[in-house]
């Protein structure tokens, strides 16, 4: 009776993920069809650069970029507005050559090339917010702002402050951490200090971790609160210190968010010791805490239970089980419902936990129970929907 009501749940579970539906075209980027030469005579015609997005079929962030960037309204408008758009797959038919010829090494690669000269202005790479990304066509529109014009002039030595920041904004779309690093410090030791507003929102925007930048910011806390507005700088300081070192963070100012930083760094510190009690209570302490907003603690959740998963083999019974009552906690109660991987996490989770027979009892009790925290039920009914009355 108990394998067939797990049995039945586990069926359940995976019909809902069967029902989250696939993101669909919504005006996002028209990609031109046909072969390079028709493209190049287009954007000829239309007096435009053109823009290539690389990819390969197997590329998950090129795939990602396609289906949360590239499809979105505002993106499109852009990019179909100013270029003329194609897709090359890099490793199929004339994808090949383009690949070679334009020096394509990772995925994905974006090029903005001159039709006349067929020579790229501008390249750019890596998964990119929509925000940036936008940003990264504006640039290719600007002879100043493109990669190859930025990358030229910082190596012949220009370093003046409008130029340094361009190139760091520019650095940073593509990842280039030590470059980023290595420009902004050239700001600083200019004589620009994190109370100049272009400053701080390159500092805000694209330096990460307990840098001493940060910890000017921790000294001179209400300085920087009545420059920038307290959420703002509490914004950074919890940004920066959700993971390190742990000693080096309580030394930092007091600031929102703090004590949920701390006590998931503990938590880490604790599963990778196999102090799995310990870790457990203070996951439990927070999702008992009915005053702490619990998107934040939900996020970092999901970051240590997918982690787990990985392990759980080596993990003891208690926690084995903990893991799964937490990532049904995540599957019951993620935001956005139609997010197919807490439900994934979950079903995988039950999956293992199913293959051990010591543990099916104990997996049949905790199932046919309402959890402990959050919502009651399980639904992928969006919580921002109110009860239909009764007539």
């Amino acid at each position: 009776m108990k394998r067939s009501r797990l049995s039945v749940l586990f069926l359940a579970l995976i019909l809902q993920l069967l029902c989250v539906p696939v993101r669909g075209d919504n005006g996002g980027i028209r990609f031109e069809r046909g072969n390079w030469q028709e493209i190049l005579q287009k954007a000829k015609s239309q007096h435009k650069l053109i823009f290539a997005d690389f990819y390969t079929q197997w590329c998950g962030p090129c795939l990602n970029m396609a289906e949360t960037v590239f499809s979105l309204p505002e993106v499109g408008a852009f990019y179909n507005r100013h270029f003329i758009c194609v897709q090359i797959d890099a490793e199929h038919g004339e994808g090949v050559g383009l690949a070679s010829k334009y020096h394509v090494r990772l995925y994905p690669t974006y090029c903005f090339i001159e039709p006349d000269s067929e020579k790229a202005v501008h390249v750019s790479s890596s998964t990119q917010t929509p925000e940036t990304f936008i940003e990264t066509g504006k640039s290719a529109l600007v002879p100043e702002r493109r990669s190859t014009y930025l990358t030229e002039a910082y190596q012949k030595g220009r370093h003046d402050k409008d130029f340094l920041l361009a190139y760091l904004w520019y650095k940073h779309s593509i990842h280039d951490r030590q470059a980023v690093d290595r420009a902004f410090n050239q700001l600083i030791e200019a004589g620009h200090t994190l109370r100049d507003s272009t400053i701080w929102k390159a500092f805000v925007g694209s330096i990460s971790g307990v840098t001493p930048y940060l910890k000017e910011v921790s000294r001179n806390y209400e300085d920087y609160c009545r420059l920038y507005s307290k959420k703002a700088v509490d914004d950074k300081l919890f940004a920066e210190t959700k993971y390190g070192n742990l000693k080096e963070i309580e030394s930092l100012c007091d600031f929102e968010g703090k004590r949920l930083n701390l006590t998931f760094i503990r938590v880490e510190n604790d599963v990778n010791r196999m102090k799995f009690d310990e870790a457990a209570t203070r996951v439990d302490s927070l999702l008992a805490d009915t005053v702490q907003d619990k998107t934040e603690i939900m996020s970092r959740l999901k970051f240590l239970v997918n982690r787990a998963r990985h392990t759980l083999k080596d993990g003891s019974r208690k926690w084995k089980m903990k893991c799964l009552e937490y990532a049904r906690y995540l599957a019951y109660n993620w935001p956005d419902r139609k997010d197919g991987s807490v439900h994934q996490l979950y079903a995988d989770i039950l999956e293992q936990l199913m293959k051990e027979e010591e543990l099916k009892s104990e997996m049949a009790k905790m199932v046919s129970r309402p959890p402990r925290y959050g919502t009651p039920s399980y639904s992928m009914r969006s919580p921002k929907l109110k009860m239909k009355p009764r007539k």
